[in-house]
């Protein structure tokens, strides 16, 4: 044998054993690059040695891990640390998912893991359950396709794809929801291989009645590993259920397309009702009440594959009697659709709650479709909006994929009509696809469902497309493989590279590696701001359970049975802030939080802080205890509650009667859109304590013009107030509105004080200076016309306001005094947060009585801050006061004995720590003096025959009105700011 010979021979083993084992080194080099796109950005997630994650729910699941590490295989089955002051039950939280992490990281950690590599495993456990969809992806395109070549591209579709499977695969984004990809993409390949089972092994009823136990195995065998697959779906996010929705939905429909064409749909429905059989089964293990709740282990799971046995029984038995009678075919889908409609009917008439309930899971799943997006409270949550302009989201994930997805579904549903070779699972695959397609256009989050059944229709297509080419080039030629290359690398670049090359809005790329890059998966977000104030709460206040000293110890780790309303120790307290912080609260800070992520007492909490007066917020807090000592004791805010360009849009759609647009307004100046605000937004509690800090705030004279802007400035200052609400009269705009000025004074809060500032600062002069640099270049606006200074672009109230705010609400401290009846007084005490190296000063009036007497309540200490802390339960607090409080009337002219005199009273009181928290009821007492600021002559003249002095000026830089002039300080740039409306903003 020649060496060329022997050459051919070495070629044609080397081609044999590629063409026999190429799919295996094929799918694990994608699984390698699919971990390393979803993995690779880890070390962001790592910030100063702590592990953190990105989102919301990702910080409640490690709760659930680190408790079940704690209590393997147990997970939480009431939680007590969220919710106040009614704790409560896990729902879809502390379910398979959290089970697998916590033994992973019991086995990693060698049975005693410590935090970090608790903490850890969670991190990577969305990249490594991401990229294990590649290899399901690999086999339901390779069953679907009946070749590997079909599998191979499906792998490749996942493997290249973004979107929300991407985003939600991503190492940090920990939570359940690639595992929901992951359980439903495997329970819908259990499904192809048990249908492809019953289209080949075609059991009958009589065989179980024969026990005829060979011909049973396989088709019961599959069926039953298909119920298991379907289950553990729903294991892991029991509103899995949508897949027993979808698979009814394809026992149905393929029923009567089988009747219909003369075949019986026996065998299919026979390994269906196996199928319904074991998973109604093995959702009783979880089973935790009798209630029906989509979000719970409930009824509603057990009973809905409960009834599809007995629907796939009916079906089958009804196909068997017409049969029998030689009934003609069309009277089986009118027989089959007229007992769906009678129970709905009955449903409807002897269970409408559950017939409501049933609706709306239906809206959920088909919203988009019949277009009914998320409205209310629902729309404020980004991840549940409906998908904006489809057929560009499609391409940006998948490129032209959709469309040969599109050509799969075609080619699939023309197979079930035109030929007699039935393909059970081809139906199947298209009516998932659909659904799924259905629930990404309701809400943009279940696209993380759509990328798998858009991948396998694909491949299915392209698999047809290949062996057509094959059949065709084998007919044309003896020596096929150069066209089956060709074919094989047309099919390649067709897929690859508009996916690799896709592009979104403003051009950017948006394939899979740009979409995992260290931009788009830069690190854990918000949570690293609130970092600093999360740990200084969990170290500087009282334990849950020892508040005022109660002596209580909460367990954070402890068993608590499930209740409706678990009844607090004395001592236990709630932290409120915005819903979205809630986890956040519970996992860092160790205290427990009034709303969460559940969206629990959101309405409670947007009530509170839309509130417009102290005592409205206090009713919202009186409904939010649990006893005299069983309290709401901290509010954390942050700036992005506070802002209109934010998140302080989300609140009012949660309280009936009012909306958004009562609060902000957007103006347009040219081509940009900037917000401002109503007198209502600066009375709401939230700005009261961003902003204001519980001081109380005086207008300023700022003028916000928000119609002719092309003929006036944005923002005008003037020199009085009068002048100033004057000038909003002729031009029709508002006096203050921007930035920290309000229209009208607001009162000073008299409970609620500033205990911490975040380390995290917000940087607003990025903002304004974009804002600003639009309207200069592309606009051709002066600087000034908006009240800019030209140096520095004010935003805010503070020249860096820091990102996150702790208050604390407490009992509060009398001033008593005497003072000259009739006149005002106004108390001020400096206060300095130390880590921000700053001071803010609180003020609060009040009004002397005939009697001479006056009181007035205030929420902060001038000494003793010191005396109290943590082991006494009660507050470590950071900000204290420079000095004791400076009280002082209003400037008053009193004339007599041909002299004129500029007066004012004043007197400084000290409050303790004490007094501020109850713990001392006496008041603190000052008696006012007077003071001589001005005396002259008044038969004394200048130059020009007027007074040298008329009162309306005096040496301490204030003018005759009974409030400070802040004039002067407009200049200043953190006196005004803008903000500018996301739907109207403009490329810089």
């Amino acid at each position: 044998m020649s060496q060329e010979e022997g050459m051919s021979e070495e070629l044609e083993e080397g081609i044999e054993w590629f063409t026999k084992w190429y799919h295996i080194p094929s799918v694990l080099a994608l699984f390698v690059f699919a971990l390393w796109t979803r993995a690779r950005t880890w070390s962001n997630f790592v910030v100063d040695g702590t592990v953190m994650f990105s989102g919301n729910d990702a910080w409640y699941h490690l709760r659930q891990v680190e408790y079940t590490v704690r209590h393997w295989p147990q997970t939480m089955p009431y939680d007590i640390w969220t919710n106040f002051p009614s704790g409560t039950s896990v729902s879809q939280f502390g379910t398979i998912y959290d089970q697998v992490v916590a033994t992973v990281a019991l086995i990693v950690g060698l049975g005693s893991p410590d935090q970090t590599t608790v903490r850890l495993t969670l991190l990577f456990a969305p990249a490594v359950i991401g990229a294990g969809i590649v290899p399901i992806a690999y086999y339901l395109g390779k069953r679907v396709g009946k070749n590997r070549f079909s599998g191979i591209a499906a792998a490749l579709i996942v493997a290249l794809s973004s979107g929300a499977l991407l985003q939600r695969s991503l190492v940090g984004f920990s939570d359940h929801q690639v595992a929901e990809a992951f359980t439903q993409a495997l329970a819908a390949l259990a499904i192809v291989v048990a249908l492809q089972v019953a289209d080949s092994e075609k059991p009958i009823w009589e065989l179980i009645v024969d026990r005829d136990v060979a011909g049973l195995r396989k088709p019961v065998g599959y069926g039953a590993l298909a119920g298991v697959a379907l289950a553990l779906y729903m294991w892991t996010w029991p509103p899995g259920i949508v897949m027993v929705g979808i698979f009814g939905l394809y026992v149905t429909i393929q029923a009567i397309i089988d009747h219909l064409r003369g075949t019986s749909p026996e065998p299919m429905l026979l390994v269906s009702g196996v199928i319904f059989a074991v998973t109604a089964v093995l959702m009783l293990l979880p089973f935790d009440t009798f209630g029906i709740a989509p979000t719970n282990f409930s009824l509603l799971q057990v009973g809905l594959a409960a009834a599809g046995l007995v629907w796939s029984g009916f079906l089958a038995g009804l196909s068997r009697i017409l049969d029998e009678r030689s009934e003609p075919v069309w009277t089986y889908p009118i027989g089959a659709i007229g007992v769906l409609g009678a129970v709905s009917l009955g449903l409807f008439i002897l269970s409408p709650g559950i017939a409501d309930l049933m609706a709306d899971q239906l809206v959920r799943v088909f919203g988009g479709i019949i277009g009914q997006d998320p409205t209310g409270a629902a729309a404020t949550v980004g991840e549940i909006a409906a998908l904006e302009n489809p057929g560009d989201a499609l391409y940006s994930w998948y490129g032209f994929v959709h469309i040969i997805t599109v050509v799969g579904v075609v080619l699939a549903l023309a197979r079930q009509t035109v030929t007699s070779n039935k393909r059970s699972e081809l139906l199947f695959v298209s009516i998932w696809l659909a659904v799924a397609f259905s629930m990404t256009l309701t809400q943009v989050r279940f696209g993380y469902y759509l990328t798998v059944p858009v991948a396998v229709m694909a491949a299915y297509a392209i698999g047809t497309g290949f062996t057509y080419l094959s059949t065709a080039a084998r007919r044309a030629s003896t020596d096929v493989r150069p066209y089956q290359v060709m074919a094989v690398f047309t099919v390649l670049i067709v897929v690859m590279a508009p996916m690799v090359m896709a592009t979104g809005d403003r051009g950017m790329p948006q394939d899979a590696v740009t979409q995992s890059n260290e931009t788009y998966n830069s690190g854990p977000g918000g949570v690293a701001q609130w970092d600093s104030s999360l740990e200084w709460m969990s170290e500087n206040t009282p334990t849950v359970g020892d508040f005022a000293g109660a002596g209580n110890d909460v367990d954070y780790w402890g068993e608590y049975a499930k209740t409706d309303d678990y009844e607090y120790e004395e001592g236990s307290y709630g932290v409120l802030s915005w819903w979205d912080y809630g986890h956040w609260i519970t996992s860092e800070a160790e205290r427990i939080p009034v709303a969460n992520p559940f969206q629990q007492s959101a309405t409670e909490a947007a009530r509170f802080l839309l509130a417009q007066n102290e005592s409205q917020a206090d009713g919202v807090i009186g409904e939010m205890s649990d006893g005299e000592n069983r309290d709401t004791r901290y509010v954390m805010v942050d700036w992005q509650m506070a802002t209109g360009a934010s998140k302080f849009s989300a609140p009012p759609a949660f309280v009936d009667g009012v909306s958004a647009s009562d609060f902000v307004r957007t103006a347009r100046v040219g081509n940009a859109g900037f917000y401002f605000y109503s007198q209502d937004y600066y009375d709401t509690m939230v700005n009261r304590l961003y902003r204001y800090h519980g001081s109380a705030q005086d207008p300023r004279p700022v003028v916000t013009n928000t119609v002719n802007t092309e003929e006036t400035d944005f923002v005008e200052t003037y020199q009085s107030l009068e002048e100033a609400r004057q000038a909003a009269r002729q031009s029709g705009g508002q006096v203050g509105g921007v930035g920290p000025n309000p229209a009208e004074r607001v009162p000073a809060l008299e409970h609620y004080r500033l205990v911490q500032v975040s380390d995290a600062t917000v940087n607003p002069y990025q903002a304004a200076h974009s804002q600003l640099a639009t309207l200069v270049f592309r606009y051709g606006l002066n600087p000034t016309r908006l009240g800019f200074d030209n140096q520095s672009f004010g935003f805010a109230a503070e020249p860096n306001p820091h990102y996150t705010k702790v208050f604390e609400r407490v009992s509060g401290a009398t001033i008593e005094g005497e003072g000259p009846a009739g006149a005002n007084v106004t108390a001020s005490v400096t206060m300095r947060m130390p880590n921000a190296n700053d001071t803010f000063t609180y003020t609060q009036q009040a009004q002397v009585g005939e009697n001479g007497q006056f009181s007035l309540r205030v929420p902060y200490a001038s000494t003793g801050a010191g005396d109290w802390g943590p082991e006494d339960g009660y507050t470590n607090t950071s900000v204290r006061a420079t000095g004791p409080y400076q009280l002082r009337t209003d400037l008053q002219t009193e004339t007599g004995n041909d002299t004129e005199q500029l007066i004012m009273y004043n007197g400084t009181a000290h409050v303790t720590e004490g007094q501020v928290i109850g713990e001392n009821d006496s008041a603190s007492t000052v008696e006012l003096s007077e003071t001589v600021l001005t005396e002259r002559d008044l038969n004394e003249t200048d130059g020009n025959g007027t007074n040298s002095t008329d009162g309306s000026e005096t040496d301490d830089g204030t003018d005759g009105n009974t409030t400070d002039d802040a004039t002067s300080d407009l200049v200043d740039p953190s006196a005004v700011g803008v903000e500018q409306s996301p739907s109207a903003r403009i490329a810089g």
